[in-house]
C-alpha cells in the first residue's frame, strides 16, 4: 500500500487564497544560519532543495528579519529589508519551485529578545520591560520608531515579491515584538498602541496594512500565533483566539499555531507529541480560516489523523524533516522502515555552531560527502568492529555504497552507550537511532554478529581477510574510587540501568566532576523518581551548562519539583577511612555528608581491542584499519555518526 493510500488526508492538495499546495505536509521554520551578511549562501539553499525535494507540500523559511534594529553581529538571520537579498531569495524559490513545493518566506522583529545572539542595536520594545532571557531592559519605541520599524515589513514584504516568493508569514508568536505588542504582560503603554485590546491590536494592523500595500491579490499572507505562551501570566489559548478572530478579516489567509516564548518553543522529548492541536482546532473553528499545526509532530501518520479529525488543514514539522528530509516521500512510498526519526533532544539542531546541524544525520549543516550514496566499481570486503552509532553509520553507508560488510558486537544487541543513555528517565527516544540504523543493516544487507567479542588474534585474522578494518568498541565507564565508610558506590551507568536498590527516604549523593551534560542529572532524576532524597553536586559554575537550553529549564524543573538539592561550584572529596566532604571548588572549609549511596560521574573511558594503537598503519598483506567513535575519545552520538557517515563515505 501506497503512502497516499495509507495517508489519503495527508497527501490531499489543499487551497490557501489562490495558492494550492500538492499536499498538507509544510516544512516549518528552521534557520540554517548558512548566511553571511544577512544574505542567505549556496549551502542555505541546498537545504531548502533537500527540503522541497523531500516532498512536502509548502515551505516556511526561517526567520527573516525586517529592520537593522533587529539584527544580530554575526548577520546570520536573513535580512529581508536590504535589497541584496532578492537575488539569493529568487535562487531559493528558483529551488524550491522546481521540485514542486511552495515557498512562504516567515518575517520577525526579534523585540526585547535576542535569540542567544550578541547585536550592535539595543534591545527594544513596547515598554521598558526587561526579558529573563537577556541581560538588558529594552528601549521603549517612540511612535517614530514603531512607524520606521512597519515601514520595514513593507519594504521586507516588497523584496519577497521581487524574489518570487508565494507568500509571506508574520512571526506574531513565541513572545517577538508582534507578540510583545498584543500582550499585556509586555505591553503597558497608554497611548494608540496600549492599553485596551484594540490599541494593542494597532501594531498588528499597521504591519498588515503596510505589507498588503505591496503584496499582490495572490500573495499569500499567513500569521504565526502562540496558543499559549506557557510563561506567568502571558497569554493563553482565548487571547490567541480572540486575537485570530480580529485578524481574520483583514486580509489574512492562514494561521499557524505554536506553543510557548523563547526557550520554550522547541519541545524536547519529555512533552507529549503534537502538544499545539487543541490550541489550533479552537483557532480553526473560531475563525473558518485555513490553520496550520505543528510542534513535537514526527510522522505523517499524526499528520494524516490531524487533518482527518478536522483538527487542522495543514501539518508542519521542523526537526523531524531536519533529521530526515526524505520524510515525505518515503511514508508516500511505504518505506516508513527507511524514515530516519528524529530523537527530540534538541541537542545539535540548537546549537547553531556555527550553523544548523543534526545528532543523527551528518549531511545537515555539512553537505552530502561526494562518495555517498555513489556505488563503488570494486566492492570491498569492510569488517566493522562495534555496533554501537559510529560501527553502525559506518555499515550502513558503506553497504549502500555496494560494499560487502560484516559487524561484529560483543553484547547481544545493538547500540552501545546509546542503550545506557536511552534508560534515562525521558530520555528514551534516543534509541530510535539504533532502531533505525538497525532496520538498514537488515534492508541492504549488513551480516550482523551479535555476541561476537574481538580479542587480538580475531583481530589480526579479520585484517588478513578484509579490504577495510573499522574499529568502533565504545567507551565504558572509569573505574570508581573505593566508597567511604557506611556508603555504598555507583557510577551514573549502574543507577539508569536499575542496578541500585530502592531508597525511600535515603540519602544519595550525585557528584559530577565537571561534565555539565546529562548522565549526572538524569542519574539524580531516576534516584529521586525512586524514593531516594537527592543532593546534585558539580564542581562547575552553572547548572547542566551542556544540556540544550531548551532542555535544561525543563530538567532542572523537574529535578526541583522532586526535592533534589542542587549545589554548584563544589567537589566531592573523598579520603580512605572519612567520610565525604562537600568543599567549594574555590577553597576553603569543608563540611562532612553521610550519604547512604555516592553516585560518582567522571569521563567515560575508551575501550580499544589490545594492540589496535599499535596497528592503525597496514603492514604488509593487512587491511587498512580505522579508529572512530567513542574508542577514540568519548563524545556525543552526533560525533560517532559524523565519523562513521564520513568513514562510510570515503572506503
Amino acid at each position: 500500500m501506497s503512502g497516499h493510500d495509507a495517508f489519503p488526508h495527508a497527501f490531499s492538495p489543499f487551497t490557501i487564497g489562490s495558492m494550492t499546495v500538492r499536499n498538507r505536509l509544510v516544512a516549518l521554520p528552521a534557520g540554517t544560519s548558512m548566511v553571511e551578511q544577512g544574505i542567505p549562501t549556496h549551502g542555505d539553499v541546498e537545504h531548502f532543495e533537500r527540503l522541497a525535494a523531500g516532498g512536502v507540500g509548502m515551505i516556511v523559511g526561517g526567520a527573516i528579519v525586517v529592520h537593522p534594529t533587529t539584527t544580530l553581529r554575526s548577520r546570520k538571520l536573513v535580512e529581508a529589508y536590504q535589497d541584496d537579498v532578492v537575488p539569493a531569495l529568487r535562487d531559493k524559490v528558483e529551488v524550491i519551485h522546481r521540485h514542486g513545493a511552495k515557498f512562504i518566506g516567515q518575517l520577525v522583529h526579534l523585540g526585547r529578545e535576542f535569540i542567544g545572539g550578541e547585536s550592535d542595536q539595543p534591545p527594544m520594545a513596547p515598554s521598558p520591560l526587561k526579558t529573563p532571557r537577556d541581560a538588558y531592559p529594552p528601549h521603549e519605541l517612540t511612535v517614530r520608531e514603531i512607524d520606521d520599524i512597519v515601514e520595514g515589513w513593507r519594504v521586507s514584504t516588497e523584496n519577497l515579491v521581487k524574489a518570487g516568493l508565494d507568500g509571506v508569514e508574520i512571526h506574531a508568536a513565541h513572545g517577538y515584538l508582534v507578540a510583545q505588542f498584543l500582550s499585556p504582560q509586555t505591553n503597558r503603554r497608554t497611548d494608540a498602541f496600549g492599553g485596551s485590546f484594540d490599541r494593542r491590536m494597532h501594531f498588528a494592523h499597521l504591519v498588515i496594512e503596510a505589507m498588503r500595500s505591496v503584496a499582490p491579490d495572490d500573495f499569500v499572507l499567513g500569521v504565526r500565533l502562540s496558543g499559549e505562551e506557557e510563561v506567568p501570566g502571558g497569554m493563553g489559548i482565548d487571547d490567541c483566539v480572540r486575537i485570530a478572530e480580529d485578524l481574520a478579516g483583514r486580509g489574512v489567509d492562514y494561521f499557524s499555531i505554536t506553543h510557548g516564548t523563547r526557550g520554550k518553543y522547541v519541545k524536547d522529548a519529555s512533552n507529549p507529541d503534537a502538544v499545539a492541536v487543541p490550541s489550533a482546532a479552537r483557532v480553526r473553528a473560531a475563525t473558518g480560516l485555513p490553520t496550520l499545526v505543528g510542534q513535537r509532530i514526527r510522522d505523517v501518520g499524526t499528520a494524516d489523523h490531524i487533518v482527518r479529525s478536522g483538527h487542522a488543514d495543514l501539518v508542519g514539522m521542523a526537526r523531524a524533516l531536519i533529521a530526515d528530509p526524505e520524510l515525505p516521500v518515503k511514508s508516500a512510498t511505504g518505506r516508513l522502515d527507511e524514515i530516519r526519526g528524529c530523537l527530540g533532544i534538541n541537542q545539535d539542531c540548537r546549537a547553531f555552531d556555527p550553523h544548523l546541524h543534526c545528532a543523527v544525520n551528518a549531511e545537515i549543516g555539512r553537505g552530502r560527502h561526494p562518495g555517498y550514496g555513489v556505488a563503488v566499481a570494486r566492492p570491498k570486503q569492510v569488517y566493522v568492529i562495534g555496533g554501537g552509532p559510529a560501527g553502525l553509520e559506518t555499515a550502513r553507508v558503506a553497504a549502500g555504497r555496494g560494499h560487502a560488510v560484516t559487524l561484529f558486537e560483543a553484547e547481544p544487541q545493538l547500540g552501545g552507550t546509546v542503550r545506557v543513555a536511552a534508560a534515562s528517565p525521558h530520555r528514551a527516544t534516543l534509541i530510535d537511532a539504533v532502531d533505525y540504523l538497525g532496520r538498514e543493516l537488515r534492508r541492504l544487507p549488513v551480516e550482523v554478529n551479535l555476541g561476537a567479542a574481538i580479542d587480538a588474534d580475531d583481530l589480526a585474522e579479520i585484517r588478513s581477510l578484509a579490504d577495510n578494518v573499522v574499529v568502533a568498541t565504545g567507551s565504558r565507564p572509569p573505574a570508581l574510587p573505593a566508597a567511604p565508610p557506611g556508603s555504598s558506590m555507583v557510577g551514573v551507568d549502574d543507577v539508569l540501568l536499575g542496578r541500585v536498590p530502592e531508597g525511600v527516604g535515603r540519602q544519595a549523593v550525585v557528584y559530577d566532576e565537571a561534565d555539565g551534560f546529562w548522565p549526572a542529572y538524569s542519574a539524580a532524576e531516576a534516584l529521586a523518581r525512586s524514593g531516594w532524597s537527592v543532593q546534585l553536586v558539580t564542581a562547575l559554575t552553572a547548572l547542566a551548562p551542556r544540556v540544550p537550553a531548551e532542555s535544561a529549564g525543563p530538567l532542572l524543573g523537574r529535578l526541583a519539583a522532586a526535592g533534589v538539592e542542587l549545589v554548584v561550584g563544589h567537589r566531592v572529596v573523598l579520603a580512605p577511612d572519612a567520610p565525604p566532604t562537600l568543599r567549594s571548588a574555590f577553597g576553603g572549609a569543608g563540611h562532612e555528608l553521610a550519604p547512604a549511596l555516592v553516585v560518582w560521574h567522571a569521563p567515560r573511558v575508551p575501550v580499544l581491542l589490545d594492540g589496535v594503537r599499535d596497528a592503525v598503519d597496514a603492514g604488509p598483506g593487512q587491511a587498512p584499519l580505522s579508529v572512530i567513535g567513542d574508542c577514540l575519545t568519548p563524545r556525543r552520538i552526533s560525533h560517532a555518526i559524523a565519523e562513521g557517515y564520513r568513514l562510510g563515505a570515503e572506503i
